[in-house]
């Protein structure tokens, strides 16, 4: 169970994860109440280690400026208050299918039900590319 970052409107989550699960969508929250969703192919470990990398090695303007950790930053956030959750695995389509499409799909979709777009939530932009 998870409930919405400013709403507080809980959702059931149907999937078990682990922090080596591949090919996830996840949430990322920080102690004002502001989220995140991502996703990734690799493990959800090695992902949540990139965000909290930026976080820790924030600079203006490099590769390390990212809504996350320029959020942390702006905020006087420490590295210790970054909370993540899998939202969602996404299982290889019995019939085939492009699950990195599907997994771009699904990102969309807890963007949107989670309102997670700036200024709200900590995403700057999603993608209608994995609709086409």
């Amino acid at each position: 169970m998870v409930n919405h970052p400013t709403k507080g409107t809980p959702f059931k989550l149907n999937d078990y994860s682990t922090c080596d699960t591949k090919y996830v969508v996840y949430m990322l929250k920080c102690p004002c109440c502001m989220a995140y969703i991502g996703q990734t192919i690799r493990s959800v470990k090695m992902r949540i280690k990139e965000h909290r990398n930026n976080i820790r090695n924030f600079k203006m303007d490099t590769a390390t400026d990212t809504p996350v950790s320029r959020h942390f930053h702006n905020q006087g956030h420490n590295l210790s208050q970054l909370r993540w959750l899998v939202l969602e695995n996404i299982v290889q389509p019995k019939r085939g299918g492009d699950r990195k499409k599907i997994l771009g799909q699904r990102e969309a979709y807890w963007i949107k039900k989670m309102n997670t777009m700036a200024p709200l939530g900590l995403n700057d932009y999603w993608s209608l590319y994995p609709f086409l």
